[in-house]
């Protein structure tokens, strides 16, 4: 399993192979089929680079600093080719699906080497594309194919833990600002507690980040919002880790499945006593309720509000957006003021 827990030294500054690796990056990523950009970019000899966010301290040497922006550039290319490519999934056959979705899986290692901000947010997308469209299959009444199991566990294959989070915080701001060495020995909740100090919240970052509105969209590209990135990695981690597995399970062991079903079938299949491995979000984690509420929340009118493509959910009351935005200003403005 390629574990989440990454020491920090695989975080190392890379900033990529000069202007020949961009230009090919660049020429693999920019193009209308998006089928084909996934083909190139897994035969491409050059690594996709860790390429950070747009206050990371690498802005400041300018020959970097253009490298960094080109690569940013091309992320929000690829995002934008992968928010299209979503739509082509959903009509695709579940063999179609499972070749696509392998083929994203295999982009998504290219932007696991070299863990950072950005290749964060491009992972945690790929991922979401694909367990919200395994999900709603999943829901659909006949046979399960054989290669949604492998899909299951390749997508299982890197997990995020708070280790995860802490080292992209140490990067992004300096380890003379916070480092996940120092709190190693700390119990979950106050290692937790000080990566929320650290990025200007608490605890909370991860359960309700002060810029939630961040999440959608291209904001978590176009600024550095750690919290947003770090709910959205946890959110997508723990769908990965316990709801989809679970989901699958009771399809794989149920005698019949309708588009009604729900906790009371569940139940009977799988019982009260099977319990998931722990993920970021808090508690322990039992089967069928986490089987109950995945499919609940597939069959909901904001299901797919979870791809976080819109750059305004229709859950966000009016005027809710401006009024993070400001709030979001206000506290950068203070803590740009501390630091002079």
């Amino acid at each position: 399993m390629m574990a989440g827990c990454l020491g920090i030294t695989a975080f190392t500054i890379v900033t990529g192979a000069g202007d020949d690796g961009l230009d090919n990056w660049r020429n693999a990523i920019s193009t209308n089929d998006f089928k084909k950009t996934l083909v190139s970019v897994k035969s491409l000899q050059e690594d996709w680079p860790a390429v950070h966010s747009v206050k990371h301290k690498e802005n400041k040497d300018e020959a970097k600093a253009l490298v960094q922006t080109g690569y940013r550039n091309m992320a929000r290319t690829f995002w934008q080719g992968l928010e299209s490519y979503e739509k082509v999934l959903q009509e695709m056959s579940p063999e179609a699906f499972c070749e696509a979705a392998d083929a994203l899986l295999d982009v998504r290692n290219r932007f696991l080497k070299h863990p950072s901000y950005v290749n964060y947010f491009l992972i945690d997308s790929i991922n979401r594309v694909i367990y919200i469209n395994l999900g709603e299959r999943l829901a659909m009444v006949g046979d399960v194919p054989t290669c949604y199991d492998r899909l299951v566990e390749r997508l299982a294959e890197f997990r995020c833990d708070l280790s995860t989070i802490g080292n992209l915080v140490s990067v992004e701001y300096g380890s003379d600002r916070f480092s996940m060495a120092t709190i190693e020995e700390m119990p979950f909740e106050k290692k937790l507690d000080a990566i929320g100090v650290a990025i200007g919240q608490d605890m909370s970052f991860l359960f309700l980040p002060q810029d939630i509105h961040n999440m959608y969209g291209l904001r978590i590209l176009e600024k550095c919002s750690l919290t947003a990135l770090s709910r959205r990695l946890a959110l997508s981690d723990h769908c990965i880790g316990a709801s989809l597995p679970a989901l699958l399970s009771f399809r794989r062991k149920t005698m019949v499945f309708t588009a009604t079903d729900s906790f009371p079938q569940i139940r009977a299949v799988l019982g009260d006593e099977v319990w998931l491995p722990p993920t970021l979000l808090p508690g322990r984690h039992r089967a069928v309720i986490e089987a109950s509420d995945f499919l609940t929340a597939i069959r909901s009118e904001h299901w797919r509000e979870k791809l976080c493509f819109s750059e305004s959910p229709a859950f966000f009351a009016k005027g809710l957006v401006e009024q993070l935005e400001r709030e979001e200003a206000e506290r950068e403005a203070k803590r740009e003021a501390s630091q002079k």
